[in-house]
């Protein structure tokens, strides 16, 4: 499947809640964003093999049947890994709800997905990439239910419980609520007080809960949780052995709290979890 980079005919023209930018299918070579993308991007990789690396130093790898989304504006690279060439799809898409969509699909961000088919999603780019080269008024719209569609169906063929999902990052800048997530990341197996937190920051805690959500989407005790979680769904992984009530406590958390917590943010409980996750 050879599909050139194609943009939208409506990019930006047309203001729904998740729209296409591009896409395409073609045989990669190396790319630097430095800058990253503009917006979010869905790869699926088809044949061979490829290697992401980004800002913060994360490496990960994408075999055939496997896919990643990536946040707009993270810089990152990419390029195949030399043994045979590396056939990639790609769509970008954005809008007010795009995150949102993908989330609820359980796509995480920055995680390969392995997906248990890669037929109906190589048809689904192919549609995508015929009808952004239609001259149709209507083609906005359409483009945008059948990248609805997309996304659903990757959702549908993922395999295994979602990976972990990292805490958000900031939509705003702010010298003091950094200072504060630093803390928060420090200090996430204590038991935290945000009142006092915000007074380290020198904030009272109604300002520093309102700016806080302004900038990260989420109340700062939401967001510690997701800290917490992130931090026992890596050591479930990691660990076969640690009993699920002692990681709870190492993540400072009460253990029926935890699991109920955990089964809510990645739909399985924290056992069955290190159960599909084993290799």
């Amino acid at each position: 499947m050879q599909l050139p980079f194609r943009l939208s005919p409506s990019v930006r023209r047309e203001r729904l809640p998740v729209s296409l930018y591009c896409v395409g299918a073609h045989a990669q070579h190396p790319v630097s964003r430095p800058a990253g993308f503009p917006v979010m991007q869905c790869f699926v990789s088809f044949e061979g093999r490829g290697r992401f690396e980004f800002a913060d130093g994360d490496r990960l790898s994408i075999e055939a049947g496997q896919a990643l989304l990536i946040a707009a504006d993270e810089a990152h690279r990419y390029e195949p890994i030399p043994e045979q060439p590396w056939l990639l799809g790609f769509v970008g898409f954005e809008g007010p709800c795009a995150a949102g969509i993908a989330e609820a699909c359980g796509l995480p961000l920055g995680k390969a997905l392995s997906l248990k088919d890669t037929a109906a999603p190589a048809a689904s780019i192919r549609a995508l990439w015929q009808l952004a080269g239609r001259a149709d008024p209507d083609a906005a719209h359409l483009l945008s239910a059948r990248l609805y569609e997309l996304l659903v169906l990757l959702g549908s063929l993922a395999e295994g419980p979602a990976a972990p999902a990292a805490p958000p990052r900031a939509r705003l800048s702010d010298a003091a609520l950094e200072r504060a997530v630093h803390y928060l990341h420090e200090h996430f197996a204590e038991p935290l007080v945000m009142s006092n937190v915000a007074g380290a920051v020198g904030y009272s805690v109604q300002h520093f809960q309102r700016l806080f959500r302004e900038a990260y989407g989420q109340p700062p005790l939401a967001y510690l949780r997701r800290i917490r979680l992130h931090q026992a769904a890596v050591w479930l992984e990691e660990d076969p052995r640690t009993p699920v009530s002692e990681l709870a406590g190492k993540v400072g958390m009460d253990p029926n709290y935890f699991i109920r917590s955990f089964k809510q943010a990645y739909g399985v409980p924290p056992g069955r979890y290190r159960k599909d996750k084993k290799p």
